[in-house]
């Protein structure tokens, strides 16, 4: 798996994105992001895990999950609105509170999936969030949460 990472051309909300290859085939990928007996395996930070997860992934559907810090037991409801659901090739929705609506959402993002062979290059793209590498925040956990679905997938995360 190769990464390439950073921040996005200068706009009127602020945003970042993550690029990665993943040596898997998109459609394993695509069900890694759709799926829940595949989210819970990697869909957190490190030192954090995922519970009690619910995805409706369609056009409309809602999604929610908690994460769970190891070390302290505090808690991080999330969820959104999928917005556009073109599968194996797109995916967005709203990341936030679960309760917020589609229009009170902390941000969106954009996932693409484009197939090179047996490997997929998918696209992380967050608008609402100013992340850049060593944030210790946003970008930081979603960077780790890509690495565990690198290994998810049998790869091995490369910096």
């Amino acid at each position: 798996m190769s990464t390439h990472t950073g921040a996005s051309a200068p706009s009127t909300a602020p945003e970042f994105t993550i690029a990665r290859t993943f040596d898997a085939p998109r459609d394993l990928v695509w069900r890694a992001w759709t799926e829940v007996e595949h989210l819970a395996g990697w869909l957190h930070p490190f030192g954090v895990t995922t519970d009690s997860i619910s995805f409706d992934v369609r056009e409309g559907g809602l999604y929610r999950y908690t994460m769970t810090n190891e070390e302290t037991g505090e808690q991080y409801p999330t969820g959104g609105v999928f917005l556009e659901v073109a599968p194996q090739e797109r995916l967005v929705f709203t990341w936030g509170s679960p309760d917020d609506s589609a229009e009170e959402a902390a941000s969106v993002i954009t996932l693409t999936f484009t197939e090179d062979g047996e490997r997929t290059e998918m696209v992380f793209h967050q608008r609402g969030f100013a992340g850049a590498p060593g944030d210790g925040y946003v970008y930081d956990g979603w960077d780790e949460a890509l690495n565990n679905l690198a290994a998810h997938l049998g790869n091995q995360p490369v910096r």
